[in-house]
């Protein structure tokens, strides 16, 4: 445990669903009896559970709440509160209701951090890691992890992850981000078109791209300068994160994080064999991180 803890974070844990059932649930729970990924079997428990051992372990966590789930759907035994929100609600609602949930108990972060519920390689080592370094950007609207590719390419091989490539380094999104209140206020349309333009892509099976985001960026003229440099391949990591604060209206920070596990969520019926056969393959040889602590 870390000697000294100068600030702990809420983590907003994100449980839902689409409207409409995806391949992956359709899958492995071709009845129909399981309200929500969150919730699928995986390695003996549910999947949410991995990353909750984790979380729940952290120094700096301060508390976890579940949005989308409610006790009716699910207990655990791990301290969390839950908030209510709809299971199909967009996450950009889901975000606000907890941030009204939170100001209505007389507490006002200054980050709060983000949390997937389908990422059960996360471990607490990397959790503290990545909050840790959060602590030195209490001033900033959205700080984002990313993982090198390089590690998930040899962990995942052809995982199909939405690859950034700078002169410097070339990552994908991690597990753990976190947004200022003012951020989940005033960047509800933008949380919103990036997650519609996500669902589009796994509905279609396509291999994902940068493009969406590109053209998302683009149209803020400010940004064009540094899109072009980064489309030349000129642009380091901290060209792309002044190129995001121009465009998002708020100052944008990412956190590298070197763990492949850090990077694998579960979309896919693919992504589910390769996070099983990942973890067996941890647990069989022994890590001190293959419960999720």
């Amino acid at each position: 445990m870390p000697s000294q803890i100068q600030h702990k974070f809420p983590v907003f844990v994100m449980c839902g669903r689409d409207s409409e059932r995806r391949q992956l649930m359709q899958d492995i729970d071709p009845e129909g009896l399981i309200p929500v990924k969150a919730l699928l079997p995986f390695l003996g428990r549910r999947l949410v559970e991995w990353q909750l051992d984790a979380l729940s372990a952290s120094a700096y966590v301060e508390n976890i709440y579940l949005l989308g789930l409610c006790e009716d759907h699910a207990r655990f035994d791990v301290p969390l509160t839950y908030i209510p929100t709809d299971l199909i609600s967009e996450p950009a609602e889901k975000l606000s209701t907890g941030l009204n949930f939170l100001r209505e108990r007389n507490q006002d972060p200054p980050l709060i951090v983000i949390s997937t519920s389908d990422a059960p390689a996360v471990t607490r080592a990397y959790v503290d890691e990545f909050l840790e370094k959060l602590m030195g950007f209490l001033g900033t609207d959205f700080v984002l992890s990313v993982v090198p590719e390089k590690l998930a390419e040899s962990a995942f091989p052809n995982c199909g992850r939405v690859v950034a490539r700078f002169r410097d380094h070339q990552v994908f999104p991690g597990e753990l981000y976190a947004l200022s209140p003012r951020a989940i206020l005033v960047g509800k349309e933008i949380i919103t078109e990036i997650n519609q333009r996500r669902r589009k892509i796994n509905r279609t099976k396509k291999k994902i791209s940068m493009g969406p985001i590109i053209r998302l960026i683009a149209k803020h003229p400010s940004t064009w300068p540094l899109l072009v440099k980064f489309l030349l391949g000129q642009a380091k990591l901290s060209d792309g994160e002044r190129m995001a604060s121009l465009a998002f209206g708020g100052k944008v920070e990412s956190i590298l994080i070197e763990d492949a596990g850090f990077g694998m969520d579960i979309d896919l019926p693919g992504d589910y064999r390769r996070l099983e056969e990942f973890m067996r393959k941890r647990m069989l040889i022994g890590s001190p991180q293959a419960s999720g602590l």
